[in-house]
């Protein structure tokens, strides 16, 4: 027999002798995290597409998306490595496929985990199980909580595992999978896991560590729900506690500022109010209210559960209620008086029933957001007048409330609260503004359309139609009227000039501020194009305006204010060139042009985005914060994309799938932003992520806001 022939036949007997010996299958050796590379961090898109025509390439490579696990061997359990993960934030989802289809003959799964310190973080191991009867895919979950320190065993039986959605059975398995992100969880980025030792079992172990259940919830939202473990937690909220300056340049795919720049807030990030003395409050989801104390320690308050809810079922009958609450349609502001007392308003409906159950709410404080009383509202579609600058006469009443009767073209209202000897609110009927109108809603930018001066509200609004001698693609009329407060009756209105280039465009809404002087700014919106600006001639007047002057190119959805030196700001989403949705600043120093556009928020890709952005002023010290979701409520995305970003929420996938069909069927995404042929769909999700963004120096310089810009600080709030 030949040398070489004889050798291998050796190699075979060996490998043949070793492998009845007990040696481990290649399926075993991935599942013991002993393979380099069996292991990924990233969807399988090389196996669909050639790594050059990734959307990723362009600033990753793709073996960097895939390798947020490495073979460690600092900390192993068995054979020669463990695995370590480690930034969730940037590496959410952990997955292998190289494992045996067929589990029907085991009853359990055990696996090893290191952990250098309990950060508690919930983390789902996913076994997926597809099954031919879903056009999504199916998994047995199992969550747990990362609350140890060293080395832990998890001995699972399948019988702890939760069907997700309908798994074909242990029988039919295709991989498994550790999700981070999985139903809108944020995970920590100071947890270190060392996995090792995962492999089926066939005796039956009594469960080691019971699955940490889902959450479960009374009502049905839009933002993701609060998670009160967050507050005033122990690590950095940047990087060695460094700031964070913007711009903000997103990466793919769907990497922002958490897996970015390690942001980590000990508050949940939310819009920005201030009471007059200038204590900020934040809320979140339109009934999360927090604060801090001078210690910087936060205090969460939910309102849903003591004051919301109970009037939803026992005044307003719900079955099943619906809370509307990423900022579209909801005002996410918080209001104050004088007197110290705090105003919010709810949009809620019944989701048991149908639109015509949708309902507006005035909640109402008078002893420093302890105990709320509830008014019901003549329309779900409210807005107050807010805080801009140097409207302080807003403070000497409870707030104008402004109120749209349904969707664009619509009939607008105006009403102001009456507060009574007791301190209660008698609501007046409803002024009418204006009919065939853009509503009052509260979408993005947050545009104030109101400003108080003395016993006058002066207004700003738009309608939806072509005015004679105008063509459709003049744009849409904006105007300015005053209302007078003693008499309830309106001047007549004053055209202002006309928002971007089609007159039926219901984006194209106006913003209102003041200056120290009294001089009233408007800027008109328009939908990808330029904003208009004016001003009045005279303090405190509409009967004469400046000229409208275009501004920037590309913006969309712009709000107005105005600090004590009179500059003004304003933040579009900011899609020129290039069709990029960035977030940009534009500022306007007294007597002095618009500035050109500063991009604070940068997407990783073109094509749709929506933050719902809302620019907010520091009433004292004329700090201004921007708070969005840096994760879309909308997207649009080519096939590469779509993958990665199930891959990150796979929770999401049904509603992907359920959203854009063709004779029953889904209609998927082709190819990528870089090939032919490609085509992207277009879909709805939760929006995710929400961020503060502040700046301390008019302007010049934007960073990530953390607990220092939002303690109840005394030389802020002048209390000594």
């Amino acid at each position: 027999m030949p040398r070489r022939t004889a050798f291998i036949v050796l190699l075979v007997c060996c490998a043949w002798c070793g492998r009845a010996a007990g040696q481990a299958t290649p399926e075993q050796a991935a599942m013991d995290f002993e393979v380099e590379g069996a292991w990924r961090t990233a969807p399988d898109l090389l196996e669909e597409f050639d790594e050059a025509d990734l959307w990723s390439t362009r600033t990753i490579p793709f073996k960097d998306l895939a390798g947020g696990l490495t073979l460690s061997t600092e900390h192993v359990k068995s054979g020669r490595f463990a695995g370590k993960w480690s930034d969730h934030p940037r590496y959410p989802t952990l997955h292998t496929r190289r494992v045996p289809r067929d589990w029907g003959s085991f009853s359990a799964l055990r696996f090893w985990a290191y952990s250098q310190e309990p950060t508690h973080e919930k983390i789902t191991l996913a076994v997926e199980s597809d099954s031919p009867e879903t056009a999504w895919k199916d998994y047995f979950l199992y969550t747990f909580v990362v609350d140890w320190t060293g080395w832990k065993e998890f001995a699972v039986p399948f019988t702890d595992f939760t069907a997700y959605e309908k798994p074909a059975g242990w029988p039919q398995v295709g991989a498994v999978c550790f999700f981070a992100k999985i139903f809108d969880r944020q995970p920590n980025p100071y947890t270190v896991l060392y996995l090792d030792g995962l492999k089926l079992d066939s005796s039956a172990p009594t469960s080691t560590v019971p699955s940490s259940p889902v959450a479960q919830t009374t009502h049905t939202s839009q933002a993701p729900e609060f998670d009160p473990g967050i507050l005033n937690h122990p690590y950095p909220e940047t990087p060695g506690g460094q700031p964070v300056y913007a711009p903000i340049r997103y990466q793919p795919y769907f990497k922002a500022e958490r897996a970015l720049h390690g942001y980590f807030p000990r508050f949940q990030p939310g819009v920005v109010s201030f009471c007059p003395q200038g204590k900020p409050y934040l809320q979140y989801g339109s009934y999360i209210l927090e604060s801090c104390d001078e210690r910087g320690h936060w205090t969460g308050r939910n309102l849903l559960k003591d004051v919301i809810e109970p009037y939803a079922r026992e005044t307003l009958k719900f079955e099943a209620l619906h809370v509307a609450n990423m900022g579209a349609g909801n005002d996410a502001s918080i209001r104050f008086d004088k007197d110290g007392d705090a105003y919010m308003l709810c949009y809620v409906s019944d989701a048991a029933k149908d639109w015509r159950s949708r309902t507006g709410l005035l909640l109402h404080s008078r002893d420093g957001l302890k105990t709320w009383s509830v008014y019901r509202l003549a329309h779900y579609m409210a807005r107050f007048e807010k805080f801009v600058g140097h409207n302080h006469d807003c403070l000497s009443r409870p707030p104008v409330i402004l109120q749209s009767q349904y969707f664009a073209p619509t009939t607008n209202f105006i009403t102001i609260p009456e507060k009574q000897a007791d301190g209660t609110l008698v609501i007046p009927p409803l002024t009418k503004v204006a009919e065939e109108a853009i509503p009052f809603i509260p979408h993005s930018g947050e545009a104030n359309n109101a400003v108080t001066h003395g016993d006058k509200v002066f207004l700003v609004f738009a309608q939806l139609r072509v005015l004679p001698g105008r063509r459709q693609e003049d744009g849409v009329p904006n105007y300015a009227m005053a209302f007078d407060l003693k008499t309830r009756t309106f001047s007549d209105p004053a055209l202002l000039g006309f928002g971007g280039i089609n007159a039926k465009d219901d984006h194209n809404w106006p913003s209102l501020a003041a200056d120290g002087k009294g001089i009233l700014h408007v800027v008109i919106n328009g939908h990808h194009n330029p904003f208009m600006y004016t001003h009045s001639t005279r303090p405190w007047s509409i009967a004469e305006w400046t000229p409208p002057v275009a501004v920037a190119k590309g913006t969309s959805y712009c709000g107005l204010v105005c600090d004590k030196n009179d500059t003004l700001y304003a933040v579009s989403r900011d899609s020129d060139p290039g069709y990029y949705f960035r977030l940009s600043l534009h500022r306007k120093k007294a007597g002095q042009p618009w500035e050109e556009p500063k991009h604070l928020v940068v997407p990783f890709k073109p094509y749709y985005a929506i933050y719902y952005h809302k620019l907010t002023i520091d009433p004292v010290t004329d700090r201004l914060f921007l708070s969005y979701w840096s994760q879309s409520a909308s997207e649009c995305l080519f096939k590469d994309e779509y993958l990665a970003y199930l891959y990150t929420w796979p929770d999401r996938e049904k509603s992907f799938k359920t959203q854009n069909t063709e004779d029953g069927q889904a209609r998927l995404p082709l190819g990528t932003y870089r090939v032919q042929p490609r085509k992207y769909q277009f879909y709805s999700a939760p929006p995710s992520e929400m961020t503060t963004l502040v700046s301390d120096d008019r302007g010049e310089r934007w960073r990530l806001a953390v607990t220092d810009d939002f303690r109840d600080a005394p030389q802020r709030t002048g209390r000594r």
